[in-house]
């Protein structure tokens, strides 16, 4: 089977979705893109913002940027991390706990109506010396607006289940 195969035959002509990748799925130096992208709103971002008890005004209101070039109001850069993070779910699937985060950095400003795609590539592999069937896999994830600017940087550790292990069999997928 291909591993990275969207459907696989489980009996003829009947096909199951696969979502995610296990670790034995994982290949150092592999690259993911995470799609579609997401388009970020002024609405979206004061709301997590306020949520968070942030009531920054560059982060919150709209009238402090109105003198600003295109008037845009800032997208909240933990916001952004959270997305991004989100947007490695769909392929990364299969995890276990997040152990770290590491290196995080935010090198350009996401404004309200810019959308930002995001790829992933895998640094390290090896298996958990604690945890028979699974592993912990290391990535630097690049997050970009749609113009190609590099928006923010991380890595991350993240403990991920090998192939037949956790509860996916018996939940159908």
């Amino acid at each position: 089977m291909d591993k990275h195969a969207s459907h696989h035959e489980i009996a003829p002509g009947v096909f199951l979705e696969r979502m995610g990748l296990f670790f034995d799925d994982v290949t150092v130096g592999d690259t993911y893109e995470h799609r579609p992208g997401k388009t970020f709103s002024a609405e979206e971002s004061v709301q997590h913002t306020l949520r968070a008890l942030d009531q920054s005004p560059a982060l919150t209101d709209a009238h402090f940027h109105a003198q600003s070039s295109n008037g845009a109001l800032p997208i909240n850069p933990l916001h952004v991390l959270a997305v991004v993070t989100g947007m490695m779910t769909k392929t990364f699937s299969k995890i276990v706990a997040n152990l770290a985060w590491q290196d995080v950095k935010f090198h350009d400003t996401v404004r309200a109506g810019e959308t930002v795609y995001a790829e992933s590539t895998v640094l390290e592999k090896r298996p958990s010396k604690s945890r028979p069937g699974q592993g912990i896999i290391r990535v630097r994830t690049t997050a970009r607006a749609q113009d190609g600017r590099v928006v923010c940087t991380f890595e991350r550790q993240i403990l991920i289940y090998g192939t037949g292990q956790g509860s996916y069999a018996a939940a159908g997928y």
